[in-house]
């Protein structure tokens, strides 16, 4: 073939010089004719020559199954030889034969699983084991009882979070990083310190009264979400408005995998009426990305600031009716309705201290402190195609951006599935968490809350005077404003304390046996307990 083509192309060419030199007007033709020339040749060398060197009659009989990592078939699995279009796809319980060539490679490939290229050589028959395509989790959302679906055969609104997305912007309540990236939800973290409660709403309120909560479902289990908040659920604490938290602060965010949230009357039907606000669900770890033994050991730090730096007005100073105090104790200390500032000028404070009268600016900056979170995770994992499992402790520690606040959380999470049998699979998740919340900032209320009074004193007030004598002779709380109930931020820092603690253990061990490819039994026992006690003064 490549002989008779090259002696075409001579022949070809010197017919037409020869055309060229008897008729020179003819030039404009020669050019078009080479160009088709030089076309025909490429064709010939890059386009039959390939195709004649790609087909190959078969040589030999070939024949496997394609199986899961729980050991289950795959019916509709591709298998191709790479480079042909020899293929076929795998029956209802995941067999295959296909007769290919002698050196083949099949490549083999199933939407929402890793693809493979096997070398045929001299085997004959094959046992596939195809992976789930962790980067395709997105296609597939985890329903009720931890049925796997894909999002676009729902018949209600999914959206899918990974664990990427929890664990960047990271908080000690995990929630509140998510603000912004679902879309339909809503979620406001509140001014009440590190492990304040995380407000979520998803597609707006759905009733007048009530906490407007959705579910929480954790591996399959809904578990307590108590809100403590605003004076909430402890009694009556004579007006001590902190915010202890709720059931997602008790999660470290390195142990989960995946979380979606279903929205929705469809969805809430899921679970009766409890979910009348939608789900939110999370699965944890429950084995290694890769086989064998892993260890991984994961630190993260976050800085925090205050947000608002109010820029009061600095033209006049504390006092009243436009005079400032220049008497002892003086009880005008939440007062700027002074005289204007001018060099040279000086005030009386409550504790009889003749002190410059001068404007106090970056109050907020001065009281408030930068917070910071640490969390340490120390990770052991396994992987088999038999199954595996996820062993991790965890440590953060919080100082909030308030003085003397902070919270500390101990994890311990151990996640596991294995295939006992072909046909039966145990797997389960054990969560046991130690809860410290020492000091979380009073809101809602002027009674000992820092904020409140920071924000609305004179501006002309020293915050080191207001520290150094916030006692009097007596031991008590000196009185440096008319209004008793706007306390000295500095004894609600110093003199002021609330304990929180709780322990707590939450799990399930779930057994699922498998009649069919399409039909399984499954049974699950679950629990979650908590100690919880709360110390404070008044």
């Amino acid at each position: 073939m490549g002989f008779s083509y090259q002696k075409i192309h001579v022949t070809m060419k010197e017919k037409l010089l020869n055309l060229v030199k008897t008729y020179p007007q003819n030039f404009g033709l020669l050019v078009l004719l080479t160009c088709a020339i030089c076309f025909i040749r490429t064709s010939f060398a890059h386009g039959f020559d390939h195709r004649f060197e790609a087909v190959s009659l078969p040589e030999k009989t070939i024949k496997g199954m394609v199986i899961d990592e729980m050991g289950n078939p795959i019916p509709g699995v591709t298998i191709v030889v790479d480079g042909t279009a020899i293929g076929t796809a795998t029956d209802i319980d995941g067999n295959f034969s296909l007769e290919v060539p002698d050196n083949a490679v099949l490549f083999v490939s199933y939407i929402g699983y890793q693809s493979q290229r096997i070398t045929v050589g001299n085997q004959t028959t094959f046992n596939i084991t195809l992976r789930e395509d962790q980067s395709s989790l997105e296609e597939v959302v985890v329903t009720a009882l931890g049925i796997k679906r894909e999002s676009k055969r729902l018949g209600y609104a999914t959206s899918t979070v990974t664990a990427d997305q929890i664990n960047v912007n990271r908080t000690p309540n995990f929630m509140n990083a998510l603000q912004g990236k679902i879309a339909g939800v809503n979620i406001s973290s509140l001014a009440t310190g590190p492990a304040g409660t995380s407000k979520i709403r998803i597609r707006g309120q759905s009733s007048v009264g009530g906490q407007n909560n959705p579910l929480i479902v954790l591996n399959g289990m809904p578990i307590d979400n108590t809100n403590f908040g605003i004076a909430g659920n402890v009694g009556n604490r004579m007006g001590n408005n902190s915010d202890g938290g709720d059931g997602l602060s008790s999660i470290n965010p390195d142990d989960i995998e995946s979380m979606t949230v279903l929205k929705g009357a469809a969805a809430a039907a899921l679970y009766g009426s409890r979910a009348k606000d939608g789900v939110i669900m999370i699965n944890t770890k429950t084995k290694g990305l890769a086989e064998g033994i892993g260890v991984e050991w994961n630190t993260n730090f976050t800085a925090d600031s205050p947000l608002d730096y109010t820029d009061f007005q600095y033209e006049y100073g504390q006092g009243e009716n436009g005079i400032r105090p220049t008497t002892p104790n003086p009880t005008s200390g939440v007062w700027s309705f002074g005289e204007r500032f001018q060099p040279g000028m000086t005030q009386t404070l409550f504790d009889g201290i003749e002190v410059p009268y001068v404007p106090v600016r970056n109050r907020i900056g001065q009281f408030y402190r930068v917070g910071h979170t640490l969390t340490n995770t120390l990770s052991l994992s396994s992987r088999t195609d038999k199954g595996g499992f996820n062993l991790s402790l965890a440590n953060m520690d919080n100082e909030g951006i308030e003085p003397n606040s902070r919270f500390n959380r101990r994890t311990l999470n151990l996640g596991f599935t294995q295939d006992v049998t072909k046909k039966l699979n145990v797997s389960g998740n054990i969560n046991y968490s130690i809860e410290e919340n020492r000091n979380p900032p009073i809101v809602a209320q002027q009674d000992i809350s820092t904020a409140f009074v920071v924000y609305t004193m004179s501006n002309s007030m020293p915050l080191d005077i207001l520290e150094q004598h916030r006692l009097d002779e007596n031991g008590n709380e000196a009185i440096w404003s008319r209004f008793r109930n706007r306390t000295n931020p500095y004894i609600s820092i110093n003199e002021r304390f609330e304990k929180i603690r709780r322990n707590r253990i939450f799990g399930n061990v779930a057994l699922k046996y498998d009649f069919t490819d399409w039909l399984y039994v499954q049974g699950r026992v679950a629990q979650d307990f908590f100690v919880r006690d709360q110390e404070f003064n008044f």
